[in-house]
C-alpha cells in the first residue's frame, strides 16, 4: 500500500509544452539541490494525460558534480506501474540522499512516434516537495543506442524538462511495532495509576 502513495519532490506544476522530439535517443531531465536528507524510495515518469506509458523509462538521479549515477530503476510502460500526479512510479529499495546538487535523467528511446511518451518542456509555477528547490535547467543527454547517460547539455528552456520525476514513500509503522508500543502505554497508564494510588 505505501508503494501506492509516493511523495513526489515535484508536486505539480502549470505544463508549457506537452511533446519533445520522437526521434531524440539518450536523457532528458532537471537539476535540484537538497537543502535536507531526501530518501528516495519511488521513481516517476510523466504519463500525458494517463494513456498509460508507451515505453520503459530508466530513471536516474546523478550527483551533479561527479556526474556519479546515485539511484536507478526501469518504470515500465504500459499502466503496471501505479499513476499519482500525472507520473507513474516504480518503487525501489530506498536510498537517502544527503543535502547537495543533483540531477534527475530519464532514458527516451528514440524510435519514433509509436514507442514516445511526450514530456513537459516550459513549465510554470512548479511546486516541490519541502527541501527540494528547483534550479530550473532543461537537461539532454545524446547517447546512442540510448542509455542512461548524465544530461550536460542545458537546452535553456525554462524549469526543466519534466519526465522523470522521484519521490518518497512514508514507510508504515510495522504490526510488531505498533503492538509493542501500545503494550508499552498500557503498561505506562498502569504504572501512572498504581503510583498515583500509593501518592
Amino acid at each position: 500500500a505505501a508503494a501506492l502513495s509516493p511523495q513526489p519532490a515535484l508536486v505539480s506544476f502549470t505544463p508549457g509544452v506537452v511533446g519533445g522530439n520522437e526521434s531524440f535517443a539518450g536523457t532528458i531531465g532537471w537539476d535540484f539541490r537538497l537543502e535536507r536528507n531526501f530518501t528516495v524510495s519511488a521513481l516517476g515518469f510523466y504519463d500525458a494525460e494517463d494513456p498509460g506509458l508507451l515505453s520503459d523509462h530508466q530513471v536516474g538521479i546523478f550527483d551533479a558534480s561527479s556526474q556519479a549515477l546515485l539511484v536507478s530503476g526501469v518504470v515500465p510502460a504500459g499502466t503496471m506501474a501505479p499513476l499519482r500526479n500525472g507520473f507513474r512510479w516504480l518503487p525501489i529499495a530506498p536510498v537517502t540522499l544527503p543535502v547537495g546538487a543533483y540531477v534527475i535523467a530519464a532514458v527516451m528511446p528514440g524510435t519514433g512516434a509509436s514507442s514516445f511518451d511526450p514530456f513537459i518542456g516550459l513549465a510554470t509555477d512548479p511546486v516541490l516537495a519541502p527541501g527540494v528547490v528547483l534550479n530550473g535547467q532543461s537537461l539532454t543527454g545524446a547517447a546512442s543506442p540510448a542509455s542512461l547517460v548524465f544530461p550536460d547539455t542545458d537546452e535553456l528552456s525554462s524549469a526543466g524538462f519534466f519526465g522523470p520525476n522521484f519521490a518518497e514513500v512514508p514507510a508504515p509503522l510495522p504490526l510488531a511495532g505498533a503492538a509493542s508500543a501500545l503494550a508499552w502505554s498500557r503498561r505506562d497508564r498502569k504504572s501512572t495509576r498504581l503510583n498515583s494510588s500509593h501518592a
